[in-house]
């Protein structure tokens, strides 16, 4: 999926595969030792901020996801991987719908024409 909605003068258009969506949220995952307690991991702390696996969920993230490569300062580290992957990894604060908040960190993979597609989202801290 291809972000429609970007900011004006935006320069990052990011990519996000729904099946990263699926991961987060805990839906349709190869079940194995560590998928299976980390999707449940992910959908424990979205759940925790009010955010659910229906449409308005799925939009939250998308948007957040669109934000975050908006913003420079943001990248905490910068590499290329050892199968010669442009790699960004960026920080960000999630704010849910409960109020709550809890710290992610994205990476992306950065394209030749500028472009970043996700390669992974992790909530960190908070309760499980």
């Amino acid at each position: 999926m291809t972000s429609p909605d970007l900011p004006p003068n935006s320069g990052r258009a990011t990519l996000v595969d729904e099946r990263k969506l699926d991961y987060l949220f805990n839906k349709n995952i190869k079940r194995d030792p560590h998928n299976s307690a980390r999707a449940t991991q992910n959908a424990q702390q979205l759940q925790r901020l009010g955010i659910y696996d229906d449409t308005e969920g799925r939009s939250i993230i998308t948007n957040h996801l669109q934000e975050v490569v908006q913003i420079d300062n943001n990248v905490v580290e910068r590499y290329i991987n050892p199968y010669g992957v442009d790699v960004e990894m960026r920080e960000s604060l999630l704010a849910g719908k409960s109020g709550k908040f809890v710290k992610i960190l994205s990476s992306w993979e950065v394209l030749p024409d500028g472009k970043r597609r996700l390669l992974s989202f992790k909530p960190l801290g908070g309760k499980k």
